[in-house]
Formats: structure tokens, sequence, C-alpha cells
């Protein structure tokens, strides 16, 4: 393809994304998009962001939240000490605060206010000193109206509550840019080595393997001489995902074809690593 051709395909590509004519629903617009990447007029990355848009506008809170069980949260009757020790272990920036039990969020403390009244630069002595408001949100909000309730007052964090009234979880902005771009790692996030490497390696136990979630669906075939079922997904982490029908945990368990399968690692938004074992002869 010619750099001229190349070009005129890339902008005929946007012109139809802002004006789409044709395209008469969402699902359309997804086939113009679908059609754009196979043609390589865009990348897979551009793709799976501009699908990511899509989810911000479909989702609601509940389907991206941290649940209640995965909070980390502070009593508001520790010590300083002991925030700053419960900060240094987990490295999050925002912690809800609470009174007795997780139902009871008395604000949201900042790892970055702790520091001050630790070295006495403050006259807070106390974490009930420290606390700013909390931002409470139902879990039926939509995650569009979020991102525009962030960036309109200028905060990260919102507790999620049920409807009545009970605390069901968190969200963060970064939980809704991840919807966009993926997970974004920082520097306390554990460092994997899914992504070097090979996409399929033999484990000690016979017959199992490990499996990296972006092992393109294809390649699984090659690898254990099988036929997949058609989910019309390009790896085999969303075939996993697929047959599920939910985002699983770690340790979340499935098994089909002559196959056992055992999620070793997942993100918020994304499966990295699998153990797959072959439970007969394929």
């Amino acid at each position: 393809m010619s750099n001229d051709s190349s070009k005129n395909d890339r902008e005929n590509f946007f012109l139809r994304l802002l004006h789409p004519g044709k395209p008469d629903s969402l699902e359309d617009l997804e086939q113009v998009i679908d059609d754009a990447r196979r043609r390589e007029i865009i990348s897979r990355n551009t793709e799976d962001m501009i699908k990511g848009v899509f989810d911000v506008g479909r989702q609601r809170v509940s389907e991206i939240m941290i649940p209640r069980s995965q909070m980390i949260t502070i009593n508001s009757n520790a010590t300083l000490e002991q925030a700053a020790s419960t900060v240094a272990s987990s490295g999050h920036s925002r912690y809800p605060v609470i009174s007795g039990d997780k139902d009871h969020i008395e604000g949201v403390l900042l790892a970055k206010d702790l520091l001050p009244a630790l070295s006495g630069l403050s006259s807070c002595n106390t974490i009930k000193d420290l606390l700013r408001p909390c931002v409470i949100v139902p879990e039926s909000k939509h995650v569009s109206s979020m991102l525009r309730e962030f960036q309109n007052r200028r905060f990260h964090l919102a507790v999620v509550v049920d409807e009545f009234g009970g605390v069901s979880g968190l969200i963060t902005i970064e939980d809704i840019l991840e919807l966009i771009v993926g997970d974004i790692d920082d520097e306390y996030d554990r460092e994997d080595d899914e992504d070097e490497g090979a996409f399929i390696s033999k484990a000690r136990e016979k017959d199992t393997y490990i499996v990296k979630g972006t092992t393109p669906v294809e390649d699984f075939e090659e690898y254990f001489k099988v036929k997949l079922p058609q989910a019309g997904v390009d790896t085999f982490a969303g075939l996993v995902l697929h047959l599920l029908g939910y985002f699983p945990k770690s340790g979340t368990k499935l098994a089909f074809n002559h196959f056992d399968i055992e999620i070793l690692s997942a993100g918020k938004q994304r499966i990295n690593l699998l153990r797959v074992k072959v439970k007969d002869t394929i």
C-alpha cells in the first residue's frame, strides 16, 4: 500500500467516524472500526482505545468498581504511624477512613497529608484531623457521568453504595481511564514477566502448561492441535472471558473440551496468565 493510499484510507476512516452516514447503531460503528483494523488503517491499540470509549458510555459504576472485599481502609482510631504503615504496604494515594466497619465511612485520607503531620510540620495529630470529604455515588451511576464528575469536581475517588445505603465498593478515576487505555501500572504494582518470552510454556506438573492471556487463539490451536470454539475473539484470554461470561479474579476455574483452566493472574481489566491442564489425550 502506498503512502498516499494509506493516508487516504486513514482520512476516510476518521471521516466515517465523525460522519458515519450508513451506520445506524453503535454496533454498526464498531463494525467500521473492526474493518479499519483488519485493513491495517488503525492499530489494535487504537481499536481497543476507541472501543474503550464506547464502554465508558455503556457501563455502570458497579461493573468496574473495586469491590468492598478488596477495599483497603484505615480505621479512624488508628495512629498516624499505623496509617503510614498501611500506606507503605499498599502504595495507594487515597484511603477511605472507617469507623467500626466499611459501611461507616467518615472521610478520605490522602497519603500526601500524612507526611507533614508525621514530621511535625502541621498541627494535625490524629487521622480525623486529616480527613477530606468523601463522595458517595450509587451503583447505578453511568461511568461516563462519573468521569465528568471526577473532572468537574476535581476529586479522584468515590465510595459506591447499593440501593440500601450499604457500601459495595469504591471507584477511582484510574479505573475509568483503564477502560480506555488498559491496565495502568505504577511503581507499586508487581512486575510480572508474562510479557516476555514464549506465549505457552511447560509447567512442572504433568500435562500442565502456563499460557499468557495474550496468546493468539490460532497459536493455542496449533500448539495443542485442537479447534477451539468460534467466539469472534483474537486471544486465549478473550475466549476464556467469552466462555465465563464475566470478568474473573485470580483463582477462577473453568473446564471446556479437554482442558482444565485456572486464572493465575488477572488485573482489573485483563487476564494476564492462565494454567492449562490437558485432561486426556486430545
